[in-house]
């Protein structure tokens, strides 16, 4: 299925994970080009697609390596603390969540998920004054559990992690099976970045294979100079990692935007859930609001503003369970 140098790639992934999404076309067209979609929201009912590779390679080392506790860092609503406990629940793998404390006194959204998952007892709850100090605070237990003989690993909040890339660059070969499938070449990519993690591995996958594409990136989360700085430091930690010498020919020449609604993260208005019943009513599929609807609505300006022309693929990476805690704006 895939080039030889993914059997190396392999080594590092639960292969009973199912890493192959399709593609079709979207029905509103978009000037005249044809743009298509991937559909990693299929990967996984209860996981997010960029979440559900990520956890490929994750998964297996932290089974490997026989970690006592595992360590998730992030928000009360987070895709990946909720991904990631159905997956460790599995692996009998003690969890520990170090959660940005929460106004909501009613459960909702992933908040909901997470307490059918985890006892919310048992959780560190971080004042959004100490937010910024989240690592610092999760290390320094990773620290005195060690003294206690506990081998505990730390999850930073979306998953920004080497042990995670092997999956997350499966992406890249995907797009590539796409295009055998198909018959098409992609010439723009578009994708949302969060935490970072899957386009990284999108990028370190398109290095490895050496495949040149226009890739446009919205950033729903962080700067571009944020972006960059944690691109260089994965890709000399992959190396390492995995043993796999990257190109030296870098092929890092993506495009970045902000969201062209609603740029603050996190933040819902009327133009972005409108949007987000037009996708559902006209393309049949239930996108997220916080990425994938801005990132879909950010995509489709791009090319008629810049005149793109060729082969167009919307990677979507979210998944229906994103709209968690949304019913009741949905339903005005």
């Amino acid at each position: 299925m895939f080039p030889p140098l993914f059997k190396t790639l392999q080594t590092f992934i639960n292969q009973d994970f199912v890493l192959h999404s399709r593609i079709h076309s979207l029905n509103e067209p978009v000037g005249n080009v044809r743009f298509y979609i991937k559909r990693d929201d299929e990967l996984s009912s209860g996981i997010t697609g960029s979440k559900y590779r990520k956890f490929a390679s994750l998964i297996p080392f932290l089974v490997k390596n026989k970690f006592d506790e595992v360590v998730l860092i992030g928000s009360a609503q987070s895709n990946n603390v909720t991904g990631a406990l159905q997956l460790l629940n599995e692996n009998k793998i003690k969890s520990r969540l170090f959660l940005l404390e929460s106004n909501e006194k009613q459960l909702k959204g992933n908040l909901v998920w997470m307490n059918l998952l985890h006892d919310m007892e048992n959780v560190v709850w971080i004042d959004r004054d100490r937010w910024n100090n989240a690592n610092e605070m999760a290390k320094a237990y990773q620290e005195d559990q060690k003294k206690n003989g506990k081998n505990v690993f730390v999850l930073p909040e979306g998953g920004l992690t080497v042990e995670a890339m092997p999956g997350a660059i499966t992406l890249a070969y995907d797009i590539i099976e796409n295009e055998k499938e198909t018959g098409l070449v992609f010439d723009h990519v578009f994708v949302d970045s969060g935490s970072g993690a899957a386009v990284i591995g999108l990028l370190l996958g398109l290095r490895l294979l050496q495949k040149k594409c226009d890739l446009h990136i919205t950033l729903i989360a962080g700067t571009e100079a944020e972006f960059v700085l944690k691109y260089f430091e994965m890709a000399t930690l992959f190396e390492s990692h995995t043993g796999i010498k990257l190109s030296t020919e870098t092929l890092f020449d993506p495009h970045f935007y902000k969201p062209v609604v609603s740029p603050s993260f996190g933040s819902i208005t009327s133009t972005v859930l409108n949007e987000l019943k037009s996708i559902a009513r006209n393309e049949g599929i239930l996108m997220d609001p916080v990425y994938s609807v801005k990132h879909l609505m950010t995509a489709r300006q791009i090319i008629k503003e810049q005149n793109l022309y060729g082969n167009m693929l919307f990677v979507y990476s979210g998944g229906s369970f994103g709209l968690s805690g949304f019913q009741e704006m949905l339903g005005k």
